[in-house]
């Protein structure tokens, strides 16, 4: 039994690694400080809008978005049967049990979901390096990287 705790255990750390988060797309992104806007360009391919900056720069934004539509569903409860002792005219108990139900509770859900994630790069006029990197938005998420 024993023997078979440490693995259960390392597969089971090792699933917690497969969600992504926004911790792994900070990994993501910031690796590309100090690498040549080219490469960056190669992987990422062309951003969504560029912009000179006033002392040279450029700065290079991609943003991701997508709207989900959220299923409508019907919110609905067990009401468990009820037991009841009845007393008849002649002074016999018997027991009556009523049946349980479903209960609608109404509709819940529904509706859209917008997610964004916008990033930037900021490049050096003269070296063409990505000097800073910064993102925003609630889909900026990634798998962390082992």
């Amino acid at each position: 039994m024993n023997k078979l705790i440490l693995p259960l255990l390392l597969l089971a750390l090792a699933g917690c690694s497969m969600i992504p988060t926004q911790q792994g797309y900070a990994q993501k992104v910031y690796r590309w400080q100090g690498r040549d806007v080219n490469e960056l360009l190669a992987e990422w391919g062309p951003p969504s809008k560029t912009m000179k900056m006033p002392n040279g720069n450029t700065l290079y934004s991609y943003v991701k978005e997508s709207t989900e539509q959220q299923p409508l569903t019907q919110n609905t409860r067990y009401e468990p049967g009820t037991r009841l002792t009845v007393t008849d005219k002649d002074g016999q108990s018997r027991v009556v049990e009523t049946p349980g139900r479903w209960v609608s509770d109404g509709m819940m859900g529904g509706g859209t979901v917008h997610y964004q994630c916008n990033t930037n790069f900021v490049v050096d006029k003269k070296s063409q390096e990505v000097l800073s990197v910064s993102f925003d938005g609630n889909n900026c998420l990634a798998l962390p990287r082992q």
